[in-house]
């Protein structure tokens, strides 16, 4: 579980780099790239493990999992 929680620090860390030469509009996407190829390379399991523990750290990298940050309009 730890290891998991350095992988997501790192693919956050590498996604703040990134942001700075690609669209911000892409970002989650390449995060979630990222991930995937994180959890193929870091993580033990089945494949289906890999696949699952790669979206999951591209998620929280890109803080997909954060829904206070969806923006809600106003119906004034």
């Amino acid at each position: 579980m730890f290891q998991l929680v350095v992988i997501v620090a790192l693919v956050t860390g590498l996604g703040q780099v990134m942001k700075q030469y690609v669209p911000s509009k892409i970002m989650p996407a390449i995060s979630l790239a990222i991930g995937l190829a994180a959890g193929f390379t870091f993580t033990a399991g089945t494949i289906q493990e890999h696949i699952f523990n790669g979206i999951a750290i591209g998620l929280a990298a890109s803080g997909l999992f954060d829904v206070s940050k969806i923006p809600v309009k106003n119906k004034n």
